[in-house]
C-alpha cells in the first residue's frame, strides 16, 4: 500500500463507499447459526488482533474462537475485530512507510 498513490487510494475509497445496501428484514430463526472453535483469543493480542506467534498475522471474525448467541452479536464481533484489526494494519503500514 505504501506505493499506492494518494489519487488511486481516494479512489479506492469512493468506490468501497459509494454502495447502499437495502436491508428488508431477517431470516427466519432455523436460518440463523453460530459457529464455535477457532484461533484461541489467548494466542491474540486483543487490542491489535495481532497474533502473539507470528507478527504481522491479524485476525477478525469468526476465525477467532468467539461464541455467541443469534441476532447479530457474531456480526458485531467481525466488525469490531476487523475494526481493530484494520486500524493496527494501518498504524503498522504508517510506521514501516515512515
Amino acid at each position: 500500500w505504501a506505493q499506492v498513490s494518494r489519487k488511486e487510494l481516494n479512489r479506492i475509497a469512493k468506490e468501497l463507499t459509494s454502495h447502499s445496501i437495502s436491508i428488508t428484514g431477517k431470516g427466519t430463526f432455523k436460518d440463523e447459526f453460530v459457529t464455535c472453535g477457532g484461533v484461541s483469543l489467548n494466542s491474540v493480542n486483543t487490542k491489535t488482533m495481532e497474533s502473539k506467534s507470528v507478527p504481522g498475522l491479524f485476525f477478525a471474525g469468526e476465525i477467532l474462537d468467539i461464541d455467541g448467541i443469534t441476532g447479530g452479536y457474531n456480526f458485531q464481533s467481525a466488525w469490531s475485530t476487523g475494526w481493530h484489526a484494520g486500524n493496527a494494519i494501518g498504524n503498522l503500514a504508517c510506521e514501516e512507510a515512515a
